[in-house]
């Protein structure tokens, strides 16, 4: 998956054409305290915050307090930084094609501007943000010294007004200047409003305790302009997708695929917004430890990245990510899971491991004697087993992926104090278990209904008999 995430983000380096009448920008910066530095550098971001960031220009320090940035091809404009001091201090700015801007750096390394407006505006709002960093930071220092909850309280409603105070600030500066550069990034960073008050189910009378956050989820995105390919060179994007699909998507594979297409044709119209969705999109899907999000993958890739969606990535990128998807595929929740024949370790017969028990439920557990973390995990899969499972008629398919001869197994279930284990091995390196399963690390453990479908996969010990009592609490619902 690295090779994954080194590749994707190559493609992602590449610069739109953001097209306007004057293109590239010039930038002098004059610093009141001499630096060292003999070259000093413009820095940009890409989704993120730091330390994620990507050199954009660079400009040879003259008298070692002067740097002249000029060029005159385009580029595509958003929040970037300049890098000095060993590129140990920076300063925020905004950049865009057609920008003039004339910087002074103070002795404190405080940065004022000239020429350039929406610099000057932007100016004046790092000035108040920082205002209002210093009042909340106040208010919980009050908060840890607060001895009642009416202290408490007070407190609170006065960190609200300070929150509401920097949202009527930026809004404020919308209102005046709707369009331009910083009131795309104040737009981009505007959470909706909370709704006040009761609100009702349809009987009238049964308090809709969910209507703000569905209220929330659905205005989420209102503001964010997905036209404007500059907000991907903020740091914005990668935390308002995570805040997103993290705390407000219903964490199933069917939410999950419908969200992630809405907002993909949000973003199709601006390339590189989309280009950053699509990648975020596919690493949050393929490393989400949410069980069944893997299967967003797999949507992902059938309907993106193999349709020539990805268009940034060549053959060699996506036929990688259609290998991983081919791998998740055949496990996904609510799938049956795979046939496979393994050796039953004590007679080494064949056996198919979906016919191998007919009890209502089957814990399937993917293991190794030599994996440090099976050996503490699986421990807790035998306690569970002997306390809970085994009353409730769930059988265990122990499979370890590593056996000589078997002894070191036979050893272990000796110390485990374990007899009624069906356990299969791949005694003919024939099983293909690796790939049918998605065993590439262990443990791995599946539970299976009586219908062999998948209902909890790459589970821990501590969760598995939670997947089969909701199992069980939904049949007897839908019966």
């Amino acid at each position: 998956m690295k090779k994954l995430l080194i590749t994707a983000l190559l493609g992602l380096g590449a610069t739109a054409v953001f097209a306007q009448k004057q293109f590239g920008y010039k930038v002098e910066v004059k610093f009141d305290q001499p630096v060292k530095d003999q070259k000093v550098y413009i820095a940009h971001y890409f989704g993120k915050g730091l330390p994620t960031i990507y050199k954009l220009d660079s400009a040879t320090v003259v008298g070692g307090n002067k740097a002249t940035f000029q060029r005159t091809d385009s580029i595509l404009g958003g929040l970037h930084m300049v890098m000095y001091d060993g590129n140990t201090k920076y300063f925020h700015f905004l950049l865009d094609n057609g920008y003039n801007v004339d910087i002074t750096v103070d002795t404190a390394h405080k940065a004022h501007f000239k020429q350039n407006q929406i610099n000057k505006d932007f100016e004046v709002h790092e000035d108040k943000m920082a205002v209002f960093q210093k009042e909340r930071n106040k208010l919980r220092e009050d908060m840890k010294e607060a001895k009642k909850k009416s202290d408490s309280t007070k407190i609170e409603a006065k960190f609200k007004k300070v929150v509401e105070e920097e949202k009527v600030f930026r809004r404020a500066y919308v209102s005046k200047n709707p369009g331009n550069l910083l009131s795309q990034i104040f737009n981009a960073m505007d959470a909706p409003d909370m709704p006040q008050g009761k609100h009702y189910l349809e009987d009238g009378k049964t308090v809709d305790s969910l209507y703000g956050l569905r209220y929330y989820k659905q205005h989420f995105w209102d503001k964010f302009d997905f036209t404007d390919n500059r907000l991907v060179k903020t740091a914005l994007l990668d935390g308002r997708l995570g805040e997103y699909f993290n705390n407000l998507v219903y964490p199933i594979p069917d939410s999950i695929n419908y969200e992630m297409d809405q907002l993909l044709k949000r973003a199709e119209p601006a390339k590189e917004l989309y280009k950053y969705v699509l990648h975020w999109l596919g690493n949050w899907t393929v490393d989400n430890k949410m069980m069944g999000v893997d299967a967003s993958f797999v949507h992902l890739v059938e309907n993106y990245y193999s349709k020539g969606k990805a268009y940034w990535l060549d053959s060699a990128a996506i036929a990688r990510y259609q290998d991983r998807a081919e791998k998740i595929a055949p496990n996904v929740l609510g799938s049956k899971a795979p046939e496979l024949i393994l050796q039953d370790l004590a007679t080494l017969q064949d056996v198919d491991i979906t016919k191998a028990t007919s009890s209502p439920y089957t814990v399937i557990a993917f293991w190794a004697s030599d994996c440090g973390h099976c050996m503490e995990e699986m421990p807790k899969v035998v306690d569970l087993y002997k306390k809970e499972l085994k009353k409730m008629g769930v059988q265990i398919i122990s499979v370890p992926t590593k056996v000589e001869g078997g002894n070191d197994i036979r050893e272990i279930y000796q110390k485990w104090n374990v007899s009624d284990w069906i356990t299969l091995v791949d005694a003919n390196n024939k099983g293909k278990f690796r790939e049918l399963y998605d065993v590439y690390a262990t443990p791995v453990i599946y539970v299976l209904d009586q219908d062999k479908k998948i209902i909890g996969k790459k589970l821990s010990a501590s969760s598995i008999k939670a997947v089969i009592d909701h199992d069980i609490s939904m049949k007897k619902k839908k019966s």
